[in-house]
């Protein structure tokens, strides 16, 4: 059984992560491309040595592209890490299939939360296909928390009838 202490850090992990992504989701389009913009110059500087030789219509291209998948990656992994900080706080569900697929709920109904959000901040729309997107993240987050929640279980088990044998 889980400590009340352990289950408070998880549900607050779980609340501190809602809290960050909807700080994200409150910025107004030209203060959220600055912060992609600052990855995608990482991304450039670092991957790209010849990018001034490129023309400027190619630069441009490049960096649509980049921000693009800047963008949509941010996307997908924080709700990943989202639906798997849900999966360890709805630890009170036993059973790993509907923990899992809570986590899976919690996170799609969070994400069509943040993007109605994004419909009222400056320049900043609500899109269903970001809905997908987040919850694709949450589908591969919530598994792979189920996973190591598994692997954690039977390595458990193993341990505990490893240690039962060697005292008979």
């Amino acid at each position: 059984m889980v400590s009340r202490k352990e289950l408070v850090f998880r549900w607050g992990l779980l609340a501190a992560l809602c809290i960050v992504i909807f700080c994200f989701s409150g910025l107004k389009a030209d203060e959220s491309s600055e912060q992609s913009g600052f990855i995608v110059d990482l991304i450039i500087d670092t991957f790209f040595y010849n990018f001034k030789e490129f023309s400027t219509a190619k630069q441009e291209a490049l960096i649509s592209l980049l921000v693009v998948i800047v963008r949509k990656t941010a996307h997908f992994t924080e709700y990943a890490v989202l639906s798997a900080l849900a999966f360890c706080a709805f630890v009170r569900v036993r059973k790993y299939l509907p923990r899992y697929l809570l986590a899976v709920l919690f996170t799609f109904v969070y994400a069509c939360s943040d993007e109605f959000h994004q419909c009222f901040v400056p320049g900043r729309a609500g899109l269903f296909n970001d809905v997908i997107l987040d919850t694709c993240g949450g589908i591969v987050g919530g598994l792979a928390a189920c996973f190591i929640a598994v692997f954690l279980a039977v390595r458990r088990i193993l341990r505990e009838n490893s240690s039962k044998s060697s005292e008979i």
